[in-house]
C-alpha cells in the first residue's frame, strides 16, 4: 500500500554563483607585466604571518598602473554583468583595492572573506607546476543556530553536491574568477616548488553603498 513511489522535487535555494571563464591572448602582455613585477622586486614579505597569508604586491592598487588602462574596463564590463546576474541594481561599478598575490612552496592563506567590498576577483598566471593550488571555496555550515551538529556524511561525497563544504579550483593560467566578496575562500598549501602567482581585487558600486535612509550610506 505504502510502496507506490513518490513524486518529488528538490529545491536548490540560496546558489552562490562563481563565475568563471579564461581571459583572451590579447591580455597576454599584461600577464608578462604582472610576472615581471616580482622579479623587479615589487613584493612585500608578510613577516611571521607569510606562512598563513603569503606575500603580495607593495603596491596595492596596482590596476590603476597605466600598463592596465585596456585591462581595467574589460574587467569591470565583466563585473557588471556578473553583478547582473546576482540581482545588483547598480549601473556601474569601480576598483577598490588590487594586488598581485604570491604564494611560495610551503605558504598558504586563511580562510577569508573580503570586507569593504561587493564582488571579488582574482586572475592567476604564470606557469606553475601541476597541483599548484589556486582557490578553495568554503561553505558555513548551520548560520546562526550555535546548537548546530555537523551531521556524519559519507566519505565519497564527490558526485553529491548537496553534500560539499568545500570546493577546490585547480590552477590554470589565464584562469580568471568573480565571486561574491561574502563568499569563505582559501589557498590551500602550496606543496610545489613553484610560485602561485595571481591578480586579486575587490569591485564596489561607482555610486557607494548602503542608504542614507538607513543611515548605512557609503559615499565615493
Amino acid at each position: 500500500m505504502h510502496n507506490q513511489p513518490l513524486n518529488f522535487e528538490i529545491l536548490e535555494l540560496f546558489p552562490t554563483p562563481v563565475f568563471t571563464t579564461t581571459l583572451p591572448e590579447s591580455f597576454g602582455y599584461l600577464t608578462e607585466w604582472f610576472y615581471k613585477q616580482e622579479m623587479n622586486g615589487d613584493s612585500e614579505e608578510q613577516g611571521v604571518d607569510a606562512a598563513n597569508y603569503g606575500d603580495r604586491s607593495k603596491n596595492s592598487y596596482i590596476l590603476d598602473e597605466p600598463e592596465c588602462k585596456d585591462f581595467k574596463p574589460f574587467v569591470l564590463g565583466l563585473a557588471k554583468t556578473y553583478g547582473d546576474m546576482l540581482g545588483y541594481d547598480y549601473e556601474s561599478y569601480r576598483f577598490g583595492q588590487s594586488w598581485l598575490s604570491y604564494k611560495h612552496p610551503g605558504q598558504h592563506h586563511t580562510q577569508h572573506t573580503h570586507p569593504n567590498s561587493l564582488i571579488s576577483g582574482v586572475f592567476y598566471f604564470g606557469q606553475p607546476e601541476e597541483k599548484t593550488p589556486a582557490i578553495r571555496l568554503h561553505k558555513l555550515s548551520g548560520g546562526f543556530n550555535t546548537s548546530y551538529i555537523s551531521p556524519k556524511k559519507t566519505p565519497d561525497k564527490r558526485n553529491l553536491k548537496y553534500a560539499w563544504e568545500q570546493f577546490d579550483i585547480e590552477f590554470a593560467p589565464g584562469l580568471f574568477l568573480l565571486f561574491p566578496s561574502y563568499l569563505h575562500h582559501s589557498v590551500p598549501l602550496n606543496k610545489t616548488n613553484s610560485t602561485r602567482c595571481s591578480l586579486a581585487f575587490n569591485v564596489v558600486p561607482e555610486v557607494g553603498f548602503g542608504e542614507e535612509t538607513s543611515l548605512t550610506e557609503l559615499k565615493f
